[in-house]
């Protein structure tokens, strides 16, 4: 019996020590895994300042983005700029490049990235969809990125996981009426409707390509009144307009009106969600376009709980030069694929700058770029010129016709008016005429036979012919030496 009790007690001390070494180790790894804080809330779980970046399920190019040289659509869609701004802020931004979804690999972040995903990657198991459900319910993030009219299959293909989630996965495109349209077509388009919510703070237009619209319990993100829902055409084994997918960008009977919510945000148990319905809104193309960046930060800021995050001034300013590309809201250019629009523009300069296109005259830039002379701006946007020149800032001035340069309402007149300017000082050279203000900056304006439009440069997913390729020189010339030098970002 004695013998029997000194047993007993040996294999429960065994059984305590095993016990105690699985779950220290387990404690041990965990935290090494996901670099767990000490200052971490109580309740918090160790992934609160990590985000997994699936390229599983999804094509997931945040690692290439936009850049000289990179000419494939879905290379330039990728969020580079947004995933290394978060790591520059001290955001551990990791990538799932095999494997599956489960409660441990989970447990080590506190935001799921789902980009556009497509039918042809793997689809989400049962188990992936449990372990999902399970982690935002937790308290863990998700942000999910759908697109137009089911798109490469992605609202099938999320449908599962939605279900699980209750948000309803839709398959029509959103379509605009001017003036909330990019251009003449339907389908880019501007919101300047939101919902008050942490991720819409300070927005106040936002830019989008051809998306799609969200779950409108949850919509904080809409299209104007005069919109439509564009519905999804196809035909048997996804044969017709396959794969990418569109409506006809017409309304028609049926196709449910608008406002229409194009960015969704609930919360889920513990958890947070956000759905972002177009790739391009935060594609490094298209990020620093409008309000798009702000969208970025806040929901980020949100998701991961980071107020810090949505603050747009370290943005604004990480890298530099900046180049400030100003258009009015009601009369777009750089956000525009028309011909007779600037988007090529704006995507070239964006390759080698730090660049922003939007209709107010912040962040201060080092150089401010406008499209076209008659184009309509306020008095108090030529005096905010007028100040920049004073600075010793220039302006470059694109797209201008010489014999109406001095015209008002045009840019020039109105700025060097709000200067206090008569007489700037010509400096003429081949295809470009120099103004210069007296102790101050100068305007730099490329002549007619330096058009650069939409119809002159290259679009951004093919590269230049040896013509485009000559303008393209022509514009990066323009702005090095409107920002008074070679230096580039």
């Amino acid at each position: 019996m004695g013998f029997l009790r000194h047993r007993d007690r040996g294999l429960r001390l065994c059984r305590v020590l095993l016990v105690a070494a699985c779950f220290g180790g387990a404690t041990a790894r965990g935290s090494e895994s996901a670099g767990q804080s000490p200052c971490a809330k109580p309740g918090q779980s160790p992934r609160a300042a990590g985000v997994l970046i699936d390229a599983v399920h999804a094509n997931e190019f945040s690692t290439i983005g936009l850049k000289p040289g990179v000419y494939a659509y879905h290379h330039l869609c990728g969020s580079r700029i947004g995933f290394e701004y978060l790591e520059s802020r001290g955001v551990r931004c990791d990538r799932m490049t095999e494997g599956r979804l489960d409660a441990d690999r989970l447990a080590r972040f506190r935001l799921l990235f789902l980009n556009l995903v497509s039918a042809e990657r793997p689809p989400f198991l049962v188990s992936e969809i449990v372990a999902i459900k399970a982690f935002v319910l937790g308290g863990g993030s998700l942000l999910v990125v759908t697109d137009h009219t089911n798109a490469y299959f992605h609202a099938h293909v999320l449908k599962p996981l939605f279900t699980e989630l209750d948000i309803t996965a839709l398959t029509d495109g959103v379509c605009e009426e001017p003036p909330h349209t990019l251009g003449n077509g339907n389908g880019w388009i501007t919101v300047t409707r939101f919902k008050p919510h942490p991720i819409t703070s300070g927005l106040e237009r936002l830019g989008i390509q051809s998306g799609g619209p969200v779950d409108p319990r949850f919509a904080v993100a809409l299209s104007s009144e005069w919109s439509w829902a564009d519905a999804w055409r196809t035909g048997i084994y996804g044969g017709e307009n396959a794969p990418g997918f569109t409506g006809n960008f017409a309304r028609d009977p049926g196709e449910r009106p608008g406002p229409l919510g194009v960015v969704a945000a609930k919360t889920f148990g513990s958890g947070r969600i956000v759905i972002v319905g177009d790739q391009n809104l935060i594609s490094d193309t298209f990020i620093n376009y409008a309000d798009n960046y702000r969208l970025w930060l806040n929901a980020m800021a949100w998701l991961l709980d980071d107020e810090k995050l949505c603050q747009p001034g370290p943005y604004e300013m990480w890298r530099h030069p900046r180049v400030l590309m100003l258009e009015p809201a009601d009369r777009p250019s750089f956000g525009v694929s028309d011909l007779a629009g600037c988007y090529n523009a704006w995507v070239f300069v964006s390759r080698y700058y730090w660049a922003f296109a939007r209709d107010r005259l912040s962040p201060p830039g080092d150089l401010i770029v406008v499209a076209y002379n008659d184009c309509p701006i306020p008095a108090q946007t030529a005096a905010a010129l007028a100040a920049h020149l004073r600075r010793g800032k220039n302006v470059l001035l694109l797209n201008a016709e010489e014999a109406t340069l001095f015209d008002e309402p045009g840019i020039v007149a109105r700025v060097l008016r709000a200067a206090g300017v008569k007489e700037p000082k010509r400096v003429e050279r081949p295809g470009k005429l120099v103004l210069e203000l007296p102790g101050a900056g100068a305007l730099h304006v490329l002549g007619p036979d330096r058009v650069l439009d939409n119809g002159t440069l290259a679009p951004p997913t093919r590269p230049p012919t040896p013509a485009e390729e000559s303008r393209n020189q022509s514009l990066l010339d323009a702005v090095r030496e409107a920002l008074g030098g070679p230096e580039k970002s």
